[in-house]
């Protein structure tokens, strides 16, 4: 598993033959439950994908995956800021396959609508700018939330009942019912969690009742950064991708190839996940930058 290197040099036929031979001996290697990752730009994505669609077969296709490289590229039309990682599987339906997940925070796209803290002392403040994006720290104890809808559109005899809260009755119309039953609405009046309006009732969803959100196939925070110099080579990958793919199709102890081994980063993040790995290039440059980098690594683990 790796994202070979977009590079061609040797010309795009000349490239493709010598990707064909390779990309079939990983599929002789490949476990049943294996994945294979190639890297590259957006220029000749379409050769590699009917490429891979022949030694794979397109039914064992994963997906193809963006991931953002840089914030801003020069050009005359349009900035070049993505690559792709093409995923296939040796069988699709036997492939290893983990979710993975980030924190979700305020200042991210999922957390738009989390505009509004409840305090300690129980009082409601709507989020300033700052607040909002990240930038300036909530005060102590404060719990970001959004109104949640009680209600949903169609009629339900026994769903569309009135409800009494605090000696008000809220009625919800015609062609609505509540999302939960008169018992659940009670539970949440008991637990502090109704949220009453101006004709309506909510309830409180606090940013923590599910503080991660599932990454898909669109990664937007794997530019290069402050650590940018760190880059041993112009194509290398940042070790954030190369870590995903780890943790979406292996588990620890699992083996993993990268037959372009470069800077040696899939290494340094197979060592660094509990994974095994072997990793050959024909670059005596290459082999020496991932040895030195590998034997002068420090990984948390090994405090252990």
């Amino acid at each position: 598993i790796r994202a070979f290197r977009d590079t061609w040099e040797l010309g795009i036929h000349s490239y493709l033959t010598y990707l064909r031979d390779r990309l079939l001996l990983a599929r002789e290697l490949l476990s049943e439950s294996g994945s294979v990752f190639v890297q590259i730009g957006e220029e000749n994505i379409h050769h590699v994908r009917e490429l891979m669609d022949e030694v794979f077969q397109s039914k064992n296709v994963c997906h193809i995956i963006v991931y953002v490289t840089t914030s801003f590229q020069a050009d005359r039309l349009i900035a070049n800021t993505v690559n792709y990682l093409i995923w296939y599987a040796k069988d699709k339906s036997l492939c290893k396959a983990r979710a993975l997940f980030r924190e979700k925070q305020l200042g991210d796209p999922e957390a738009g609508e989390y505009r509004w803290m409840l305090l300690t002392d129980g009082t409601i403040q709507t989020l300033s700018n700052e607040e909002q994006m990240g930038i300036k720290p909530l005060p102590k104890g404060a719990r970001p939330f959004r109104y949640g809808p009680l209600t949903s559109q169609g009629y339900s005899e026994r769903g569309s009942k009135p409800f009494v809260y605090n000696n008000k009755t809220y009625s919800i119309g015609g062609n609505q019912h509540w999302k939960v039953s008169q018992d659940g609405l009670n539970m949440l009046a008991k637990a502090g969690l109704l949220l009453p309006r101006a004709n309506s009732l909510s309830h409180f969803m606090f940013l923590d009742d599910f503080p991660v959100t599932p990454i898909g196939n669109n990664w937007t925070d794997t530019k290069w950064g402050f650590d940018a110099g760190d880059k041993a080579y112009v194509v290398q990958t940042n070790a954030k991708v190369i870590q995903r793919c780890l943790l979406m199709t292996t588990d620890p102890g699992d083996l993993v190839l990268d037959p372009t081994c470069g800077s040696g980063t899939t290494a340094y993040v197979a060592e660094q996940w509990g994974r095994r790995w072997i990793t050959c290039d024909t670059s005596r440059v290459a082999i020496a930058l991932a040895k030195q980098r590998l034997m002068t690594a420090v990984y948390d683990y090994y405090d252990l």
